[in-house]
């Protein structure tokens, strides 16, 4: 009997996505119990589902994990989406976790620019051209063409965690980043036209995620 599935998050594309990704890839079923904000505070209390009083997490046949990434790993080791093989998991860890890095400077460029969304958006503008930025988005890019020449994925011949990872973050950053990174840019547009992705994607109706009030 296949397990089953529940995921817990907001109705948004946060750090519960790249589980919903995963789960579309490999057509398995799963409730997607998306919870609103408004609704969260009646439900953070419940220890035996949130037991960090945070989302997201998993629910297996009732046995709850918690952490987006322990979340997600699990999933694509379970999905055979976590690479064939030491090496192919090594490419795939180094591509995650530069992006998380690069992703939570994102967030710190945010918080530590004021409340007015102008002066926000004008910092992450110029953190985006950063020489650090670029370093790490050519690191990832030379990852990408030790595979089919960057014309495929980072690793093997299908996706796996590190396009899903990648399709991701830069989807709630700014596609501008990668007008420097052709070979990214093309990676970006293999994964939203997928016949893994693209059903899931032209049909999810719950909001990107910002950092910026509308």
């Amino acid at each position: 009997m296949s397990p089953k599935y529940v995921l817990n998050y907001f109705n948004i594309q946060g750090k519960g996505e790249i589980a919903r990704f995963l789960f579309h890839c490999k057509g398995v079923e799963f409730t997607d119990n998306q919870i609103s904000f408004q609704d969260w505070p009646s439900h953070k209390g419940d220890s035996s589902r949130f037991p960090l009083g945070q989302m997201p997490t998993l629910e297996i046949d009732g046995n709850v994990i918690c952490q987006s990434a322990a979340i997600y790993k699990y999933l694509a080791e379970t999905f055979g989406l976590n690479g064939a093989n030491p090496s192919e998991r090594l490419v795939i860890n180094q591509v995650c976790e530069t992006l998380n890095d690069f992703w939570n400077e994102y967030v710190e460029i945010w918080k530590s620019n004021g409340s007015n969304n102008d002066e926000k958006k004008a910092a992450i503008a110029e953190f985006l051209v950063k020489e650090t930025t670029k370093l790490k988005f050519t690191f990832i890019e030379n990852l990408l063409k030790q595979n089919h020449d960057g014309h495929g994925y980072f690793v093997g011949d299908s996706i796996s965690l590190g396009d899903l990872v990648f399709f991701h973050i830069t989807g709630m950053a700014d596609k501008s980043l990668l007008n420097d990174f052709p070979l990214l840019a093309e990676l970006n547009d293999r994964v939203r036209h997928s016949a893994e992705l693209k059903s899931y994607l032209d049909s999810r109706t719950h909001p990107p995620f910002s950092i910026f009030h509308s």
